[in-house]
């Protein structure tokens, strides 16, 4: 097989379900590291099996994780991939045409997302423009959380979507929650974040809103409604374990309800009338 230029890195943790279509739509790279994060199942020996070179480290956070990973690699291109996504044959060949492109540092790729067996076309989810294909010495992660990565240079877009085979189950879900909402709560504490009781209410709440009105969730049907929800709980649980890190402070909940009226009103300003006209849909009025 001709050389490439390109490594494929995968961060893993117990993905013994997902990593072997993952591995299979990269296998024509000139190499794959994994970075596992402790892995109890057959995670590391399918990685080992199918040629990739395992490297153990435990996650700290998502940017020192990739960033060691970046270390590791030999070649010129670097390809980042979840072990739940897959790189279809035809975005294979335009990565191919993308590399002999001058004056490009790096490609952003457009993700299909799949949540609970459905593509989700709103709510927030599309496009998905990712940029997780770059010159390896060209780009550097930061961030905790939602980490990002700075290049060095020109970065264009490639057309065919990556398949990103992303929430399979409830269950999931919630399990993915419990880790990034820590990491969240702590992100938002070390930026000098102060626990405010309205926000309990206000953030889940606004983080509903702008998923299902605001980004048209409510035309991915059940899908949206369910994940818009999911989202504005995942939003109240960051906030919760703030306020379980400073200690459950108790404090004053006077005018909660003319607080609240007066975000629903600033909220409400360029939507209100869409998501009247949706409602009444729902209704069958």
């Amino acid at each position: 097989m001709a050389k490439t230029g390109i490594t494929a890195i995968i961060l893993a943790k117990n993905e013994e379900k997902n990593l072997p279509q993952c591995l299979e739509s990269v296998a024509w790279v000139d190499d794959i590291i994994m970075i596992d994060d402790q892995s109890t199942d057959k995670t590391v020996a399918l990685a080992e099996k199918a040629g990739a070179k395992v490297y153990k480290r435990r996650l700290d956070d998502f940017a020192s994780q990739r960033n060691f990973a970046l270390s590791k690699v030999k070649t010129e291109w670097v390809l980042l991939i979840d072990p739940d996504e897959t790189i279809p044959s035809k975005l294979k060949e335009e990565i191919l045409q993308a590399i002999k492109l001058k004056g490009f540092d790096g490609f952003y790729f457009t993700r299909k997302n799949i949540i609970f067996g459905q593509w989700m076309k709103h709510s927030g989810w599309s496009p998905d423009h990712q940029l997780h294909f770059f010159r390896t010495k060209k780009g550097q992660y930061v961030g905790k959380v939602h980490e990002r990565v700075e290049v060095k240079g020109k970065v264009g877009y490639l057309k065919t979507p990556l398949i990103h085979d992303n929430f399979q189950s409830i269950t999931q879900y919630l399990e993915k929650l419990i880790h990034y909402t820590e990491l969240e709560a702590e992100r938002q504490i070390e930026s000098s974040y102060k626990f405010s009781w309205p926000d309990l209410i206000q953030k889940p709440l606004d983080e509903f809103l702008r998923r299902y009105f605001a980004e048209e969730g409510y035309k991915d049907g059940i899908h949206g409604l369910a994940l818009g929800l999911l989202q504005g709980f995942s939003e109240l649980t960051v906030y919760l374990r703030i306020w379980e890190k400073e200690g459950f402070p108790s404090g004053p909940t006077k005018n909660v309800f003319s607080q609240l009226e007066r975000r629903l009103i600033n909220f409400s300003t360029g939507w209100s009338s869409k998501a009247e006209i949706q409602l009444r849909k729902f209704s069958g009025s």
